[in-house]
């Protein structure tokens, strides 16, 4: 079963800056790097053939080659590849300021719809946990009504042991008895680490809801101000030139502009990879893993002195100690959930 590492959930405290292709500019540039891609596969036949006719004059082959030449230094050349990305990029941004409004506060509306969906989606997933645990719940009451249905059946057959055929019947209900025995054993510590997580997620989505309100209260307010100042801008032309010999205030906004950007876009983040590593965990649950081991005759004579125990529910796992109480055997932590939690 995967293991989520939910170490990963505290982020980093440096902001890291995005790399050009997850810019408006580099989306722009890989949609252009595309279309010139699919213009040379749709000319592919065209470019492989006036190539065969270049080919067969010798001297236009050298004048290729010579070009091939020049093709293979500048792509090799480390200077040349850098000086064309720069052309490239910048031809880009132009090109990215022209055709798109590059606007914080819009961007950060879509973020924080895209988070909405997010927690609504989790919410979805935190009832279907919640009904996971109420049906492995019930799965583990009706293995213990049933381990008392077989050890019953095993007593009534072994007071008629004369009879043909009850030896085997008592022997197939203790084996039966036993098997519905190890797995709830099993199914126990998946019981309690289920019960840890939901409680875990429901913390999860109260933050979600705080958070988002709070971000957008944030950016209501920020969109405010931004409107204000670009009227008041307006409103100020015949004095561009006092603005231009005091830049405080332009300063001072952009600041602010970048700082709650920045902020927000910080917590936004390890909300969303809280949400995601949490999904990755309910999507690996498996409430009904199969059972297995043969203590039929042993778990029959403790059952008959009254020395057997069956599995007692654990309403509140976290809080309760781990320490087996006297004369009961502590259920053996299955391997594949040992280090769920760790």
């Amino acid at each position: 079963m995967a293991t989520p590492d939910f170490s990963q959930l505290g982020g980093g405290t440096d902001v890291e800056k995005r790399s050009f292709w997850s810019r408006p500019e580099g989306i722009l540039g890989l949609v252009v790097l595309a279309g010139l891609a699919g213009t040379g596969l749709f000319y592919f036949n065209q470019i492989v053939e006036f190539l065969i006719k270049v080919a067969t004059n010798t001297l236009h082959l050298a004048f290729l080659l010579g070009a091939l030449g020049v093709v293979v230094f500048l792509v090799t050349s480390r200077d040349v590849r850098t000086a064309t990305f720069f052309l490239f990029k910048t031809l880009m941004r132009k090109i990215a300021g022209l055709v798109i409004q590059l606007n914080p506060i819009a961007i950060l509306k879509i973020y924080i719809d895209d988070l909405k969906q997010k927690r609504q989606k989790m919410q979805g997933q935190i009832d279907t946990l919640a009904g996971q645990l109420v049906k492995l719940n019930k799965k583990i009451n009706e293995n213990n009504a049933e381990i008392k249905q077989k050890f019953a059946e095993a007593n009534k057959a072994s007071t008629m042991l004369d009879r043909p055929g009850m030896k085997e019947t008592a022997s197939l209900a203790t084996i039966e008895g036993a098997g519905l025995q190890d797995m709830n054993q099993k199914l126990l510590p998946l019981q309690r680490n289920m019960q840890m997580v939901l409680a875990f997620m429901e913390k999860v989505n109260q933050s979600a809801d705080y958070i988002i309100k709070e971000t957008e209260i944030k950016v209501r307010l920020k969109e405010v101000e931004y409107k204000i100042v670009k009227e008041s801008s307006s409103a100020l032309r015949t004095a561009v030139s006092i603005f231009k010999g005091d830049p405080d205030k332009k300063f001072y906004f952009d600041e602010s502009m970048e700082y709650i950007q920045d902020d927000m876009s910080q917590k936004l983040g390890e909300m969303k990879r809280a949400m995601d590593l949490s999904m990755d965990f309910i999507n690996s649950v498996d409430v009904q893993n199969g059972i297995l081991s043969d203590k039929g005759e042993a778990m029959l004579d403790a059952y008959n002195k009254g020395e057997f125990k069956l599995v007692s529910l654990d309403t509140n796992p976290v809080n309760s100690p781990t320490a087996p109480r006297p004369g009961e055997t502590f259920p053996a932590k299955d391997a594949n959930y040992r280090s769920l939690l760790d």
